[in-house]
């Protein structure tokens, strides 16, 4: 298969690149000169296949084992998975070319391409591969075979994503690397927006809150719709659209509603913090104006995800309890993995996990109604007129929310991936959702009477008018 290119990690390259040659040149220039190079090196770096004739036939079955269903179930998967990854010179996404008069079809499952002739174990006779083709004529398992858990399983290791995933693996180790390097994040923009948006998100966060609280005035020159947090707070758009792809857990359906995991993410993960990045958008002062009139349709979209999120938890952790009252699921319900059974401990940090990611965000739909009317901008106004710095926080507010939702939703991931414990897990979501609240706590006792968080003394359905 021929070697992709990721075009993420090759303009982040082009643009170190350019830096490095010409440090006092435009900012500007640095990023056109990034796109330039990445465009051609995409272009002459496209990915070639090859398809390749059956000319060797190897078995994966053992002939002596009798019992074949869950071995011919897992060699069909193990087929399905190459294919789908684009190896074997098969194109993503496209089905075996099958060469007429060959027993190796899309029902002898046992059956592989292989190219080397000196690999002991070829089946070198029909007869032999006819045989093979009979037991794959077993029935199987009425199971669906979920095309992005084969893509979880299947390292990247080619060109510059390999390179990438060799420093993954020396400063986190392999294990690191093989559960979250792999090519279900289609040229790793999930990976890559994500490390730029929690970098450089929670460092921009912390060294504006240190300017502030060495200069309570510095805020009033600030502008916060310039480039740098522009292209933070984009990033960790990006990063939320990007996930969606791969909350496939139970269907290879793009947004299956009857996947409650893969709507825990969706939802729960990147609608919740394109809403948090859209309040800091609207605060940043660069908001457009013909995006106002906007605003009712923008808050239905969120009341949808955080009401739709909340229930989607609730079902989730209902089916929990009602497996683990059975002493654990014979069969994975809502996305998850085959249950077992757990301890009451466990249950009970388990049902705090699922509504703490979920009840508090109802919370949210209060407060983003004052920025959802039409008459938006004049109430803003008059908020600005007797709270000078309100922008500053509520920007914050918008900013941190986003940041503790990708935090959380990372939390998640490596969780499901078991590269933390559920504790681990809950822990990292106690930060997430209070990240916000500090924030503001720190903004209002810094910035004193220019900012107000009595919601009575500011949100729009308390004006009266």
């Amino acid at each position: 298969m021929a070697k992709r290119a990721s075009i993420p990690l090759l303009l982040l390259a082009a643009l170190i690149g350019s830096a490095a040659a010409a440090p006092r040149a435009p900012l500007a220039l640095h990023f056109f000169a990034a796109l330039a190079c990445g465009g051609v090196r995409a272009l002459v770096a496209r990915p070639r296949y090859v398809r390749r004739p059956v000319t060797r036939l190897r078995s994966t079955i053992d002939d002596t084992d009798i019992d074949v269903d869950a071995r011919i179930l897992q060699a069909k998967q193990d087929l399905l998975e190459r294919v789908y990854a684009g190896e074997a010179g098969v194109p993503v996404g496209e089905p075996p070319v099958l060469v007429s008069g060959d027993p190796c079809d899309e029902e002898a499952i046992i059956c592989e391409v292989d190219e080397d002739v000196s690999e002991p174990g070829h089946v070198t006779s029909f007869e032999t591969a006819a045989a093979m083709t009979a037991a794959a004529a077993i029935p199987l398992p009425d199971k669906e075979v979920v095309f992005m858990d084969a893509l979880k399983e299947t390292v990247d290791v080619e060109g510059i994503a390999g390179t990438v995933g060799d420093g993954i693996a020396l400063l986190f180790g392999d294990t690191v690397r093989r559960r979250l390097w792999t090519r279900a994040d289609y040229a790793h923009i999930h990976a890559v927006s994500g490390a730029y948006f929690m970098v450089l998100g929670f460092l921009w966060l912390f060294t504006s809150h240190a300017l502030l609280a060495m200069d309570p005035s510095a805020p009033l020159s600030w502008h916060l719709d310039k480039p740098l947090e522009a292209s933070i707070v984009v990033s960790g758009a990006v990063n939320a659209v990007s996930a969606v792809p791969m909350a496939r857990f139970s269907s290879n359906k793009l947004l299956d509603m009857s996947d409650l995991k893969a709507n825990g993410f969706t939802f729960g993960g990147a609608g919740l913090t394109l809403m948090s990045c859209w309040c800091a958008w609207w605060f940043s002062g660069g908001y457009p104006s013909f995006l106002l009139p906007a605003g009712p349709l923008f808050f239905l979209v969120w009341t949808l995800v955080c009401v739709g999120t909340t229930v989607n938890w609730e079902v989730m952790l209902q089916q929990n309890f009602e497996a683990n009252s059975e002493g654990g699921s014979k069969k994975a319900i809502a996305g998850q993995r085959k249950l077992k059974k757990m301890s009451q401990d466990e249950l009970n940090e388990k049902a705090l996990l699922y509504r703490l990611a979920s009840w508090p965000n109802l919370t949210q739909l209060l407060f983003l109604y004052s920025i959802s009317t039409p008459d938006a901008s004049v109430w803003w106004s008059q908020v600005t007129q007797q709270y000078p710095l309100q922008g500053v926080m509520l920007y914050h507010y918008g900013y941190a929310s986003a940041l503790g939702y990708a935090l959380s939703m990372f939390s998640e991931t490596l969780r499901d991936r078991k590269l933390v414990s559920l504790r681990v897990d809950l822990i990292i979501l106690l930060i997430g959702v209070f990240l916000p609240m500090v924030s503001v706590a720190f903004d209002a006792a810094c910035l004193g009477d220019a900012v107000t968080i009595k919601p009575w003394e500011y949100w729009r359905q308390f004006q009266g008018w």
